[in-house]
């Protein structure tokens, strides 16, 4: 129970005035501080990254369109790279907004980002590598272990019940995160905290309770109210006072549990609501070492309401249907308000205007109107994931979070009160006419007197112990500073000769590329020189196979020509030779004749009529020699009996093409009405068909002078003894086309 005081200062009221964004300086107002946090790509390396790290404050997102890379910059109060730890990002983002908590200012923290870039990581984290929300807890009970206030339902904060012991081991074994020991230094230590805990979710729209016990299967949908003060607050909600990191864990484990989880194709764990972790800290300033009367003006409260938000999605890329394609729907809605809302702040801050932000037009952007409006600072993380998968939700992310940089509002109220130290009682007034009755009151001054004294003498003591104790680590502290300066003296000598060494290695380097690129650029004349050469090479050499053919056609039209002349010489020899003998012959007859006629007795004159049968007789014996000659034979049209047209003209040949025929272009056209034509001669029965009776061989080939000639091979199909058949050649036609002038 809080004691009373006989006398009880009359404290002040903290009244605070609302105002609008429009209407407030800038040295009144301070921007939404917005950070960037990048999540790793995968070890293997198979995804290409789309982000470049210019400063801790800048980056460049890396776009592609139509084959032309276009880099599109963006800069945030500060960048977190792939390799930045937890406990880094909670230095640079909650611990500012813990200590605004304990101040009695509120704090808002969103965590922004598309599906599967790490913003429930970045708020929960694992149980060896805490995230933002279990460090927060644990720097708050680190800090307040000792000044926690007993609890005893006079603080006016109402709460429900805790959880059952025999609900909470049903939900499982408690989850314990790693505490690092971080403390915030408390402006006032006469003061006494209380936490409480509140987790909800935004589903659909609509607002359920994570710590609530379900009535039935399902939640009950909570209802958006608004205070005296016109700060939002969810009605109904379980707020859960916890007196130990341990409790807080467990109460968040128990509502995690509860929240909407779903499988997508982007994240095999996505979150489908907006889920909020409020974390409220109640302070009660003491008087004398004594608690003071619970009046609400005494009380100092502090919210920091921690919030993981959906990511953001496209129905082409998660394929969602059904009831995934409702929750996508109300996401981007939600966001889109949100959106929408900080459009409208900033159009308000530039135009001076005062144009109403649709806080109304979801469950989000209303409950947290008031922190928009000035009740406490804003700050978000924006989680990015650089795969070039995602580089069309990476560039919608980074245009919002440049949007919302430009967003100012109002500085929050300290809630403390001026003076922190501890307050002095009032002075009792005593009348000078009642000095016996002062005697009690001098006895209470001199106990208080002696306990003060007794108190200093502690207090003596607990400094002595903590200057010897800070004097010690102040001296291994030292200690260990001269060993790390002389480590660090020897590693920068090793660095420095590392560098003297890449330095060296860089000046080879400069040297081998340029003798290098002298290589490659002498190379690549020489082969310049090979290939014109090569080409060269190559001409003559097509010269000199035109040459060659040249050659051979030459040589063989010379052979030709030598064989007609060598042929007609020997004929033109023999046509003489006969002819010398023919008239040998006539003057051996005409010579005996003269002697038959010597012998005889009466000599007759038959001069005229012997040269006349001599010259019949020669003639008769010259025609045939003349019809047997050489000349003769060409020009002679002689009837062979293979000429038998009469008879083949209703025969059934066997045409067999070995090759296939060039098209003929003569006039003269082989004939075969009734055939039958074959490439390959592969069945006995294609010759031993009873039908047939002639065969023909088709046969294509190039002469001398390099024109085509066709040969038709025709020959008799005659049946042998066994069953068989034979093929008996008999005839041989040629199709040929020559020049004229040739």
């Amino acid at each position: 129970m809080f004691a009373t005081p006989k006398y009880t200062p009359t404290p002040r009221k903290l009244r605070r005035e609302k105002t609008t964004l429009s209407s407030n300086s800038d040295s009144e107002r301070e921007p939404v501080h917005v950070y960037c946090r990048l999540r790793p790509l995968p070890e293997n390396n198979s995804v290409a990254s789309c982000v470049k790290l210019l400063s801790p404050q800048e980056i460049a997102l890396i776009c592609e369109t139509k084959g032309v890379k276009k880099e599109i910059r963006y800069k945030f109060k500060h960048i977190f790279t792939s390799y930045s730890s937890q406990k880094e990002v909670f230095d640079h983002v909650a611990y500012p907004l813990l200590e605004d908590l304990l101040k009695g200012k509120n704090g808002l923290l969103f965590t922004y980002g598309v599906t599967g870039s790490g913003k429930t990581y970045t708020l929960t984290g694992e149980q060896e590598n805490p995230g933002i929300m279990p460090r927060c807890i644990d720097t708050i009970f680190n800090t307040i272990g000792e000044y926690q206030a007993p609890q005893d339902r006079l603080n006016e904060i109402r709460t429900k019940s805790r959880t059952p012991k025999s609900n909470r081991k049903a939900n499982g074994d408690k989850i314990s995160y790693a505490n690092d020991g971080a403390k915030i230094l408390l402006p006032n230590e006469n003061t006494l905290f209380a936490v409480f805990v509140s987790y909800i979710e935004i589903y659909n729209n609509n607002v359920y309770d994570l710590l609530d016990e379900p009535n039935g299967r399902s939640f009950q949908n909570k209802i958006l109210r608004e205070d005296s003060q016109k700060n939002m607050y969810v009605n109904g909600v379980v707020e859960v006072e916890v007196k130990s990191a341990e409790e807080a864990f467990e109460v968040f484990n128990s509502g995690q549990r509860r929240k909407r989880m779903g499988y997508t194709v982007l994240n095999s764990e996505s979150s489908r609501s907006h889920s909020v972790f409020n974390i409220r800290v109640v302070q009660l300033e003491q008087l004398e070492g004594k608690r003071t009367v619970p009046d609400r003006n005494l009380i100092t409260v502090g919210r920091l309401s921690l919030v993981d938000l959906a990511g953001s999605e496209r129905t082409n890329r998660t394929q969602n249907t059904g009831t995934r394609l409702k929750e996508a729907s109300s996401i981007n809605n939600s966001l889109m308000t949100l959106r929408a809302c900080l459009e409208a702040l900033r159009e308000n801050q530039y135009t001076r205007g005062n144009k109403m932000a649709p806080y109304r037009d979801s469950r989000l952007t209303y409950l947290f109107k008031s922190y928009f409006e000035g009740d406490g600072s804003v700050q978000m993380i924006v989680c990015v994931n650089p795969s070039t998968d995602d580089i069309e939700e990476n560039l919608h992310v980074m245009k919002f979070a440049e949007m919302t940089q430009d967003v100012k509002i109002t500085k929050s109220e300290p809630r403390v009160y001026a003076t922190p130290m501890k307050r002095t009682a009032e002075r009792i007034q005593t009348p000078a006419r009642n000095v016996e009755e002062i005697g009690p009151y001098i006895d209470n001054i001199i106990k208080a007197l002696k306990h003060r004294k007794n108190k200093a003498k502690a207090l003596d003591k607990e400094i002595k112990d903590s200057t010897d104790d800070f004097r010690r680590r102040l001296v291994e502290t030292n200690q260990g500073c001269v060993l790390s300066k002389t480590e660090i003296r020897s590693l920068k000598q090793v660095i420095h000769k590392e560098r003297q060494k890449a330095h060296n290695l860089e000046v080879k380097v400069r040297d081998v590329e340029s003798t290098n690129a002298e290589l490659m650029s002498r190379n690549d004349e020489l082969q310049g020189q090979v290939r014109s050469l090569r080409n060269v090479v190559d001409e003559k050499d097509l010269r000199l196979n035109q040459n060659k053919l040249e050659r051979e056609k030459t040589k063989q039209k010379i052979a030709l020509a030598s064989e007609k002349m060598s042929q007609e010489l020997d004929a033109k020899l023999r046509r003489q030779r006969e002819h010398l003998n023919a008239e040998m012959k006539a003057k051996e007859v005409q010579l005996q004749k003269v002697r038959e006629i010597l012998n005889t007795e009466t000599i007759v004159e038959p001069t005229e009529s012997v040269e006349t049968q001599a010259d019949t007789e020669c003639a008769a014996t010259q025609t045939p020699r003349s019809n047997g000659g050489h000349q003769s034979r060409r020009n002679l049209i002689s009837s062979t009996p293979r000429h038998r047209r009469s008879r083949s003209a209703g025969e059934v040949w066997l045409e067999h093409n070995a090759v296939r025929p060039v098209p003929l272009g003569t006039v003269m056209q082989p004939t075969m009405k009734k055939r039958k034509s074959v490439s390959r001669l592969t069945k006995a029965s294609d010759v031993t068909n009873p039908k047939q009776s002639k065969y023909c061989l088709v046969a294509q080939e190039q002469d001398a002078d390099g024109e085509v000639e066709t040969k038709l091979y025709k020959g008799d199909i005659v049946p042998t003894c066994g069953g068989g058949a034979q093929v008996i050649f008999n005839d041989v036609e040629r199709l040929r086309q020559e020049s004229p002038t040739s």
